[in-house]
């Protein structure tokens, strides 16, 4: 038996520091036919599309299956507060001479056959800031019985390393975001692969050691839009929670006019030949779409840094519609309970909720 469902108390304090355009909608909606630019219509449209798009990432070698080198039961300072019976180091060799440290967090008491992955953001993932609210997600997810992986981006947290960038040395200033791989994006490389090849090798290993159930997904800012690609490419992850992280284009302002225009990998301009494949709607809806998926998107109406305000109205219904039809499920939540950019205790309670539906459809 689960819990109700929680509820969001609005920040009144927050609120009246915002402007009003916050809490209206925004122009950019004013026209726009959602329904017509979801373009992925049938299951059909779903195989085609993601195929697709593993043909457009890692440029006809398919979905990769290979898993990474694995030091087990290492230590990991920033992990050493959660209660685990151990962690593991996934060390994933990737193009252009980088690789991807991740780690992975063995529960106590774990549950055959699930797996959470955590997508860090960017900036310094282990900073107070940021750090905090992911100990807190991890620990509802251990608590639950998943193994949890924990994966940063391209260039920050445990992949700070100059050859990720492809050159000899670092940039005077490190990157604070993904621009410098314009350099690498090429007819035959996509940077697309940098994001979510570890998350897929860290399934890939996690599978071999027995059946999964359950692959859940927690992206936070950055990590979320590569939730987003990584839940519409590998249908193996069955609920995913993008937080803080992604809006349609018709929504994003000006590139002057942060935050709603994102990061290089965000960006039409960046990978025309992605999102030519599949625009946001498209990805949204292929990230849910299938018997037992489910995908929630948690945005922070009051985000100083990402995607505020309740734009997601114009699309949030028309999408969990088409995902209704192909067999899975979508949802927005609003989350009005502060102003940070932040996953919220709210957001963390939404994430556990959704999970303890899972539950109860699986004893049913």
């Amino acid at each position: 038996m689960t819990g109700s469902r929680p509820m969001a108390r609005v920040n009144e304090t927050v609120a009246a520091q915002r402007s009003a355009e916050i809490r209206t909608m925004p122009p950019q909606v004013l026209g726009v036919d959602v329904d017509s630019l979801i373009t992925v219509r049938s299951s059909a449209d779903v195989a085609d599309r993601r195929e697709r798009l593993i043909e457009h990432v890692w440029k006809g070698s398919g979905l990769p299956g290979d898993r990474p080198p694995v030091e087990v039961e290492v230590e990991c300072p920033e992990l050493a507060d959660l209660d685990s019976a151990r962690i593991d180091r996934l060390v994933q060799p990737l193009p252009h001479g980088g690789t991807a440290t991740s780690y992975l967090v063995h529960p106590v008491r774990p549950r055959a056959g699930r797996l959470a992955i955590y997508l860090s953001g960017h900036g310094n993932p282990r900073s107070p800031r940021y750090h905090r609210p992911q100990l807190a997600a991890m620990r509802e997810l251990l608590d639950r019985g998943y193994r949890v992986g924990s994966v940063d981006m391209p260039f920050f947290g445990w992949n700070r390393e100059p050859t990720s960038t492809g050159s000899a040395e670092p940039p005077a200033d490190w990157p604070d975001h993904h621009e410098v791989l314009d350099d690498l994006e090429s007819d035959r490389f996509s940077a697309a692969r940098l994001f979510v090849e570890p998350a897929v090798s860290m399934i890939n290993e996690v599978a071999a050691a027995g059946p999964l159930d359950d692959v859940a997904v927690v992206g936070f800012s950055g990590g979320a839009w590569t939730t987003t690609l990584l839940a519409a490419v590998d249908e193996r992850v069955s609920s995913s929670f993008q937080v803080a992280g992604s809006c349609p284009f018709y929504l994003r302002a000006h590139p002057a006019s942060k935050p709603n225009f994102g990061d290089w990998e965000q960006r039409r301009e960046s990978q025309p030949g992605l999102y030519e494949i599949a625009g946001y709607l498209d990805l949204y809806v292929l990230g849910g779409a299938g018997t037992g998926r489910r995908q929630v998107q948690i945005l922070n109406r009051f985000d100083p840094v990402c995607f505020p305000g309740v734009g997601h109205r114009s699309y949030a219904q028309p999408v969990s519609d088409r995902t209704a039809v192909l067999g899975g499920s979508f949802e927005v939540v609003d989350d009005p309970t502060h102003g940070e950019h932040q996953v919220s205790p709210y957001a963390i309670a939404m994430i556990g909720w959704h999970l303890d539906q899972l539950d109860t459809t699986i004893q049913e």
